[in-house]
């Protein structure tokens, strides 16, 4: 049962509105009342919309004009003010409360993208927030304690957006329950690693790559990014489970398998207790040891070196014809080989269009979030 105490009235009346039914009983219009109180039309409007609290003198003189107490209108008046200020209170919470939520997590872009419930409500809000987090309240500290000190610096991230990265790592994990692979074999994946190159020209080459990395034990999918994260992908371990997540924040082909072969190099490498997840900007420059590991290593194995050496002699006047003839000799996707040579910056990233399709239309729609396929 709901306590007498807790009940508060959905709109409470000031003065002026029983002022206006005391006019209304004599037939009185705003310019008579001002005559008989004595003030003027301008005074009287301010007090009729109670915007100020009411004066013991114009309370005085309300009760001579109705023949009622002074107090009558002071406590009418009190009581009006007091709502006000109780109703301040509880929108000044709501913003607290909701500037906590929307400081740590990206929720415009969520709720676009279906991960949160489209709400303005901060009750539905905060239920639908502890739920994504498997939280009891609204105390994020434990992303600084526990999730972002993890977290590999970047001069993208300050406080705030590294705390939106947290949040997709968040999503990334809870959808990886929606998919089963097998144990994980490291030998098996070290093998399938070295023959990636020669899935990147087989037809259903994509298609063929997830399938053997879940014969690995590797579980694959497809997560949008979050603004303000610029991820490109993800590698972590979930119950002794090697996870990749591609992000299709560039839907090319290159970006998928540069993307991939990065994330692998950490799961053969660097994935450990101590480091149990990688959020990837490849974009960014980085001295970070384990990312420039996981560079080369993707570079080596989608041949780089042999491609920028059969290409040499060509930098200073490289056509779409010399690119399809290095395709062949070198047996890799030319679009690839564009990728190579901006990686290594010998064209522009420009010219990365070559080449590419939507790598989306190549991937197997189960890998697919579905809020990646509705934007598509």
């Amino acid at each position: 049962m709901v306590s007498i105490k807790n009940l508060k009235a959905a709109k409470k009346f000031g003065p002026g509105y029983f002022i206006r039914e005391q006019m209304l009983i004599r037939g009185w219009v705003q310019e008579e009342l001002s005559d008989v109180l004595g003030i003027s039309p301008k005074h009287l409007s301010s007090i009729l919309q109670d915007k100020q609290a009411l004066s013991i003198e114009n309370a005085k003189k309300l009760a001579s004009a109705f023949n009622t107490s002074p107090q009558y209108w002071l406590n009418l008046d009190n009581d009006y003010r007091l709502w006000l200020e109780q109703g301040r209170k509880e929108q000044t919470a709501v913003v607290e409360a909701k500037a906590i939520i929307y400081c740590r997590m990206p929720v415009r872009d969520m709720m676009k993208k279906g991960w949160l419930p489209p709400t303005r409500d901060l009750k539905e809000l905060t239920n639908s927030v502890k739920a994504f987090w498997g939280i009891s309240g609204l105390d994020f500290n434990f992303l600084d304690e526990s999730v972002l000190p993890l977290c590999k610096k970047s001069e993208a991230y300050n406080q705030f957006n590294a705390s939106y990265a947290a949040t997709w790592f968040q999503m990334a994990k809870k959808f990886s329950a929606h998919y089963e692979v097998s144990a994980y074999n490291k030998q098996a994946l070290e093998t399938l690693y070295k023959n990636i190159s020669a899935f990147t020209t087989r037809v259903n080459g994509i298609e063929l790559f997830i399938k053997e990395l879940n014969d690995c034990g590797v579980k694959f999918f497809v997560l949008p990014h979050l603004e303000k994260t610029y991820l490109d992908g993800a590698a972590f371990l979930l119950d002794g489970t090697p996870v990749i997540v591609y992000t299709a924040r560039y839907k090319r082909i290159d970006n998928f398998w540069f993307t991939v072969a990065h994330e692998i190099a950490h799961v053969l490498k660097h994935l450990s207790e101590k480091t149990p997840f990688v959020l990837d900007n490849l974009r960014e420059k980085t001295t970070d040891k384990q990312e420039e590991e996981a560079n080369k290593l993707a570079a080596k194995h989608l041949k780089h070196t042999e491609i920028l050496e059969y290409l040499e002699p060509h930098f200073n006047y490289l056509t779409v014809g010399k690119i399809e003839e290095c395709s062949a000799a070198v047996n890799i996707h030319p679009a690839i080989i564009i990728g190579a040579l901006a990686f290594n910056e010998k064209i522009s990233f420009r010219n990365q269009s070559l080449f590419n399709e939507n790598v989306l239309e190549l991937i197997p729609v189960h890998f697919i979030h579905q809020s990646l396929l509705a934007a598509s």
